[in-house]
């Protein structure tokens, strides 16, 4: 079974490993299967023949694409970069706050949508005119939310990763500064933000373990009775179930939480997973920060309809 990695021609950035037990060159096309639909894709490098169980449940290269399908798929990319020229200048003409972040086409070949981001409601109902008539195409403009536009353009994360939005995420819970503090994080926004400026997502994996755990521990500040004497709590691991106490004379010893005889605070510790931060703008999003406004334009009416679901 030989391993590949494979680069999708179609979906920027996108890249992963297949198996066949084709022999492929590099800078082979091929059909592989994505997101539970075919896309033509490029053989980056053959990374060797393996008999693994592990890679077992890898996906299978379907078949080596055809020349007309390879040359439709880069024909299809270039008519995105030019659509995406088109759309831009014509906000540029228009002098809209908005930032274009794609251009793609919907599921009719004959619909352009364009998704972009604002500070807040914009009014493009001219602009969806113009653009009808330019482009001689139904126009459908789509506004998002910033964690949106990461998951459409791709990007790495602060780990060195493709971002989470971009690989397994389908909706974004809220996630609040307090999610931070119950793990011990500093709270430096260049640490735990994003490369959209929002709080990292990963922050949300293990927020309900330490929201159940951290209500065992006694709060920070408050004064406790160990094995040691009396100590002051100045940190917490939760990880290792210790707390570091601060003693009188100012020395500082890392104590078992099972050794603490009183835990002054933890009783009245009320920390749930979605505590939200009144300061972070992010922890009032909901769910899911879709498409917070659409507008549909068809070529052939008269009159501009507005979507009411917002």
């Amino acid at each position: 079974m030989f391993l590949y990695l494979v680069r999708l021609l179609e979906v920027f950035t996108e890249r992963g490993l297949y198996i066949s037990e084709e022999k492929y060159e590099s800078g082979s096309s091929v059909i592989v299967p994505y997101r539970n639909k075919e896309y033509i894709g490029e053989i980056v490098c053959r990374l060797g023949f393996i008999e693994d169980e592990r890679v077992a449940s890898l996906k299978r290269i379907i078949r080596k694409a055809l020349p007309e399908e390879e040359l439709e798929a880069r024909n299809r990319n270039l008519k995105r970069q030019e659509l995406f020229n088109v759309v831009k200048s014509r906000i540029k003409a228009h002098n809209l706050p908005m930032k274009l972040v794609k251009v793609d086409f919907g599921v009719d070949p004959d619909r352009i949508i364009c998704f972009f981001t604002a500070e807040g409601r914009i009014d493009f109902r001219e602009l969806v005119k113009d653009l009808a008539y330019t482009l001689m195409n139904r126009v459908e403009l789509r506004q998002i939310g910033v964690r949106d536009e990461i998951k459409l353009i791709k990007g790495l994360g602060t780990c060195g990763k493709i971002a989470c939005c971009c690989e397994f995420l389908e909706e974004f819970a809220p996630i609040s500064v307090k999610i931070a503090k119950d793990q011990g994080l500093i709270l430096n926004p260049a640490k735990i933000s994003g490369i959209c400026g929002r709080l990292m997502c990963c922050l949300r994996f293990e927020a309900e373990f330490y929201s159940k755990v951290i209500k065992n521990f006694p709060e920070i500040g408050s004064t406790v009775e160990s094995e040691l004497g009396e100590g002051k709590v100045v940190g917490i691991n939760v990880l290792k179930n210790t707390l570091i106490l601060e003693f009188k004379n100012g020395w500082q010893k890392e104590v078992s939480l099972k050794d603490i005889k009183n835990k002054n605070g933890a009783e009245d510790r009320i920390r749930t997973g979605t505590d939200l931060h009144p300061l972070d703008p992010e922890s009032r999003a909901s769910t899911n920060s879709a498409t917070s406004a659409q507008f549909h334009y068809n070529l052939p009416d008269k009159n501009v309809k507005e979507d009411k679901d917002l």
